[in-house]
């Protein structure tokens, strides 16, 4: 009997152990003033270009805040994206792939978008391979996940420089940890995030890049950390 008490014992102290580091970073996170944007379109261009190093600094200070290591992994895989249409500060994206795998249909990504940033609305047709289909795991922050169906009132104001490329007036607000499933295959959608910024997993089959369309023609998908 004193063996299983000592041991029970022993099992509360690491579970208080463990909760204390948890329990710290929530009463943090509380106390923290919330994210909130820090740069603008003046900060992130130079000559007319984004500027890669300016434009990563802005995803490592949200990282940072958030408590999201800036592993090796992350680093050799992070790409960062403006669209080539020069409006970062309200359009584009930074992301990586954590598997992409064609053989066995199946897909992971992290999405990251700064305070008021917009990924482009899109669709993912089928092509040798069957169109994606998504679902995505707010971990930090929140979105508003806009797709097909009813339009939803009182809209958060998008970009402008989108205003002429948007199908999709339906949304949801998600928030940290709720999950929201793509509406409906080869459907438009996109994100946009709130003033605190998103970090966002998303869990799909194979991702065929040949079957990404945006609905802005002009968009080109380009990676500037290249």
């Amino acid at each position: 009997m004193k063996t299983i008490k000592s041991l029970f014992i022993l099992l509360i102290g690491l579970a208080v152990a463990a909760c204390s580091g948890e329990c710290k970073k929530e009463e943090v996170m509380k106390t923290k003033e919330p994210y909130q944007k820090k740069y603008t379109n003046a900060d992130f261009y130079k000559d007319g270009k984004l500027d890669p190093e300016v434009a990563l600094k802005a995803y490592l200070d949200m990282f940072d805040y958030y408590g999201v290591p800036y592993s090796d992994f992350v680093k050799n895989n992070l790409f960062i994206t403006d669209f080539e249409l020069g409006d970062f500060e309200n359009v584009g994206m930074a992301g990586l792939f954590w598997v992409n795998d064609s053989a066995h249909q199946y897909f992971g990504h992290e999405i990251y978008l700064l305070p008021g940033q917009m990924i482009l609305e899109h669709r993912h047709m089928a092509t040798n391979y069957p169109p994606k289909y998504e679902s995505w795991q707010v971990r930090h922050g929140w979105a508003y996940n806009y797709s097909i169906g009813e339009p939803t009132p009182d809209a958060p104001v998008l970009p402008a420089s989108q205003k002429d490329f948007i199908t999709v007036s339906h949304f949801q607000k998600q928030m940290v940890d709720e999950v929201i499933h793509l509406a409906e295959a080869e459907s438009p959608h996109f994100l946009f995030a709130g003033p605190q910024g998103v970090i966002i997993t998303e869990y799909a089959n194979y991702h065929d890049g040949n079957g990404l369309r945006f609905t802005n023609p002009k968009a080109v998908f380009t990676n500037v950390l290249e």
